[in-house]
């Protein structure tokens, strides 16, 4: 016999309670009882029952408790249908994109060159992309020019097991690599023919380091720095769809995805005068709309807490500062028409810069400032936290010092070091984003002091003051660290004995990191080998794909820069190819 829903307000035994959340609270959601936005719900629930003795007659015995519900968010539940009458417009082609990012642009050049009738549909007022870097897989031709050779199936493995604890789709990685090299020799060419440099970049770490092999060699697309370029591609690959008869709907942003009889035959979009425009696809849409972490709700409800925390401290999540539009778009449309998502905590892409001016830290990032992207900060000098204690091994691959530092207060730390700096650093080896030239080293150190990023003093106890730090913890912790260099023992933590170098000497330098949420938190739609987006069964969703970081079950954990440096938009580029080939084929 099934159970009947109660109605708001009626008194519900605990029984029956318990049957109805063991099934999904389903009971309690037709009747309304969660049926609001608002979040949590308390509901009072009656138990009545007999108690019985061998003394006394049978008592009744009533009792009322209150038990709160944990249901979904708002962002969550699902919007009405936009009526018909609202629609200013409509569009029908066989493929519809939503997205003009890497993923979506070569999305629709793929279903474009297949003959397939293809619009785009982007928020943006033009194609958004940007980023520094493509990584060719195992059969990189430039690789092979420049005499390189990676072992990628090593490479995948520290990918999968290291870096993402076995918790992404493996078929999913090797569909990567087995399609990778191809599709990102096919954009060197693609640059190289519009006068865009496509070379490699062979960062190297010191040779005696166990991770020698981290950050492992690259596609790069300029000749001015070696951490930026990519966004010279989008007017080539906008220009490379639009030749094959794709056609671009800017300043327009997808808000339903039409699902009708179980296929997805369309996308409602908005346009920047507020007219709805449906979009009509005769065989199916692809999701390329990017991650979303240009949304506070979702940074909060999906990332790993240390990660949601960044978006409460000003100029902390970088997308905002640079183009707000990636706001998991994708990933709601997908979740309110039934597709699933990657379990969360989702992976994010953290990075560390400097503190102070943010443009000055920005320009760093980009490798467009004082050390050309390189910085002082990411040397395996002594770093404090703002209790002025040392909380890590400095000399750790890059992500892993990352993670330390989002779990410090503040998520900030002070790189510490004297005035034989500059010897200290040719020591370093170059490590990811490591100076190791003490003239590019200089350069850094004078920007970062003219933009507030920097202190200096000839005592601790002055530099301490500089910094904002307690002052006697922090000669507490100055007076350690020259104990064990004199050891040459890190008992601490372990850093290697060639990068412990005492600090002495005047003038003392103090460099303010923090860490930032750069540009990913790599949680998508679920999706198979055909990229298709699946069910929470498991089931394709006939009609509806996705690729890019609208996609999931690549990442986990946190993202590397350094195992397969450019691997985000190398699957973008990859994956948007693939998913326009399969969107047409099916």
């Amino acid at each position: 016999m099934s159970a009947q829903a109660p109605e708001k307000g009626a008194k519900v035994s605990r029984r029956s309670f318990l049957s109805a959340t063991a099934t999904g609270v389903a009971g309690l959601v037709v009747g309304g009882i969660i049926g609001s936005q608002v979040f949590p719900k308390e509901i009072k629930i009656t138990e009545t029952k007999v108690e019985t003795t061998t003394v006394t007659k049978p008592t009744t015995v009533t009792q009322t408790s209150t038990v709160t519900v944990a249901g979904e968010p708002a962002i969550l539940t699902p919007p009405l249908p936009i009526p018909d009458e609202k629609i200013a417009e409509k569009i029908t082609a066989d493929i519809v994109v939503v997205g003009a990012g890497l993923a979506g642009l070569m999305a629709a050049y793929s279903a474009a060159e297949e003959g397939a009738n293809t619009v785009v549909i982007e928020k943006h007022k033009g194609p958004n992309v940007r980023g520094a870097h493509i990584n060719p897989g195992p059969a990189g031709k430039l690789f092979k020019e420049a005499g390189i050779s990676v072992d990628y199936e090593k490479a995948i493995r520290e990918q999968i097991d290291v870096i993402s604890g076995n918790k992404v789709d493996e078929s999913l990685v090797r569909l990567w690599l087995a399609n990778s090299s191809r599709i990102a020799d096919f954009i060197a060419d693609l640059a190289r023919a519009n006068g865009i440099p496509a070379q490699v970049l062979k960062p190297k770490t010191y040779l005696e380091d166990e991770w020698r092999e981290w950050p492992r060699p690259t596609y790069k697309f300029s000749d001015e720095t070696d951490f930026d370029g990519v966004a010279q591609l989008a007017p080539v690959l906008e220009k490379l769809a639009k030749d094959k008869g794709a056609k671009f709907y800017y300043n327009t942003r997808a808000v339903q995805l039409i699902r009708e009889n179980g296929k997805v035959t369309g996308v409602v979009a908005q346009d920047a005068n507020g007219r709805y425009i449906k979009f009509t696809s005769n065989k199916a849409v692809i999701l390329c709309t990017g991650d979303y972490s240009s949304n506070k709700d979702l940074l909060k409800l999906w990332a790993p807490p240390e990660v949601a925390r960044l978006a409460d401290i000003p100029n902390r999540i970088i997308y905002p500062m640079i183009t707000p539009t990636n706001t998991g778009d994708g990933q709601l449309m997908g979740l309110w028409i039934g597709a699933a998502l990657d379990e969360p905590p989702h992976c994010p892409l953290c990075y560390i810069m400097t503190g102070g001016d943010v443009g000055f830290a920005i320009s760093s990032l980009a490798g467009l400032g004082p050390g050309k992207g390189y910085m002082l900060i990411c040397n395996p000098f002594l770093f404090v936290n703002t209790l002025g204690e040392r909380f890590t091994n400095e000399a750790l691959p890059w992500m892993w010092t990352i993670n330390r530092v989002l779990q410090q207060p503040k998520a900030m730390y002070w790189a510490i070091f004297d005035s034989k700096w500059e010897e200290q650093v040719t020591k370093h080896g170059g490590g990811y984003r490591r100076i190791t030239d003490p003239e590019l080293g200089k350069e850094f150190l004078q920007g970062a002091l003219n933009n507030g990023a920097a202190v200096t003093a000839n005592t601790i106890e002055e530099l301490a003051e500089k910094m904002g730090v307690p002052i006697e913890t922090f000669k507490k912790t100055i007076e350690r660290y020259n104990e064990l260099c004199k050891k040459g023992v890190d008992e601490d933590f372990g850093k290697p004995s060639r990068y412990m170098a005492p600090i002495e000497n005047p003038p003392f330098y103090a460099i303010q990191g923090i860490a930032v949420l750069l540009n990913m938190v790599g949680g998508g739609l679920k999706v198979n080998k055909g990229l298709q987006v699946l069910d929470k069964e498991g089931k394709p969703i006939p009609g509806l794909y996705a690729a890019g970081n609208a996609a999931g079950g690549f990442y986990a954990q946190y993202y590397s820069l350094v195992v397969i440096p450019g691997l985000s938009h190398s699957r973008a580029v990859t994956f948007g190819y693939l998913a326009g080939k399969s969107a047409v084929r099916s």
